[in-house]
């Protein structure tokens, strides 16, 4: 069955470079030219001294509620609670687990953020974590991927349908486009590409000098670039994410509805901002030729240009993955 056709608010972030990547394509490298610095979290981080990741200069928390049909956070609320008291952004996060229905996932995903009063005006939209499975072959899937014993895997067709139908309840509940998060090779390592992804705003976790960007899309919103970092307030080590943009741009992707960056299809081209430049290795991009300036998000902020996305999908391929912990 077809379903509804979507309008994507599409601008470029910052100019990307290319770069060869083992996801059986030539990968995307973005190169930021301003940065906002952000963590994301889950209960295993412990108790959180949010005052003092706010003093570090950290804007955003992606914050960990719920995993698969099975898991709460205990910490959830507190750290809801007290990002939002000490300034930061914040976003509620589901990981995925590809062997429950996407609509019973998404469902417990929103009993548990209604229980904390829901996203509220200035909260960034709700983010699905997919990691799970690590392969499109059952065999060859890791066994603990989901931290319950569990590989979660499923075959290809079944984990993009459930993927999208997550998507499509959240959205249906909370007015806002979901983001999404993975890792570079993971897309590719597990069949799920549909080209409707791309009109999703893409987290991707890539540790190099600039992010990798996996198809369909070309372009990242959120990047994590340390499992590693140091935090103050966040013991012993934390993630390190940044947002590609300025922190006014940032602002403006709060409390939206449906009106957010909406993925990267349909770029305007006027929009590109930084440099790009072709390049054979895998680590960072080395940008060399000036494509122009202006800031893309400045252009559709500040201006409010819009572009008409109109895509079609069918419900029959969907599904994905997450992050216990």
């Amino acid at each position: 069955m077809d379903v509804r056709r979507g309008v994507a608010v599409a601008c470029a972030l910052v100019a990307a470079c290319s770069t060869n990547e083992s996801v059986q394509r030539q990968a995307v490298t973005q190169c930021p030219t301003d940065t906002v610095e952000g963590v994301d979290v889950y209960t295993g981080d412990g108790a959180i001294d949010w005052a003092k990741v706010a003093g570090s200069g950290r804007k955003f928390a992606f914050i960990k509620a719920t995993q698969g049909n099975y898991n709460t956070q205990a910490t959830f609320e507190t750290n809801w609670n007290d990002s939002l008291s000490n300034g930061l952004y914040r976003s509620p996060y589901h990981f995925f687990d590809g062997t429950i229905d996407g609509v019973t996932q998404a469902n417990w995903f929103l009993d548990e953020l209604n229980s904390v009063g829901g996203l509220q005006e200035g909260d960034l939209a709700p983010m699905l974590d997919i990691e799970c499975p690590t392969s499109s072959s059952q065999s060859a899937a890791s066994p603990n991927c989901e931290y319950t014993g569990d590989s979660g895997w499923v075959a290809s067709a079944t984990l993009q349908s459930r993927i999208f139908d997550w998507l499509d309840t959240v959205q249906a509940a909370t007015g806002r486009k979901p983001i999404i998060y993975s890792y570079v090779s993971w897309f590719a390592s597990v069949g799920v590409t549909d080209t409707m992804l791309a009109t999703y705003p893409l987290y991707i976790a890539s540790y190099n000098a600039c992010p990798s960007i996996p198809a369909p899309w070309t372009q990242t919103v959120f990047w994590q670039y340390s499992a590693s970092g140091t935090v103050p307030g966040i013991t012993p080590t934390a993630d390190l994410d940044r947002f590609m943009g300025t922190a006014d741009q940032l602002a403006g992707m709060t409390g939206q509805i449906d009106a957010g960056i909406g993925g990267d299809a349909e770029l305007d081209d006027a929009a590109d901002a930084g440099s790009a430049t072709e390049t054979g290795g895998k680590g960072g991009c080395g940008c060399g030729a000036s494509v122009g300036a202006g800031g893309p998000l400045t252009a559709l902020l500040g201006a409010g240009l819009v572009a008409v996305l109109v895509r079609r999908r069918k419900l029959s391929t969907r599904k994905a993955k997450i992050r216990l912990r």
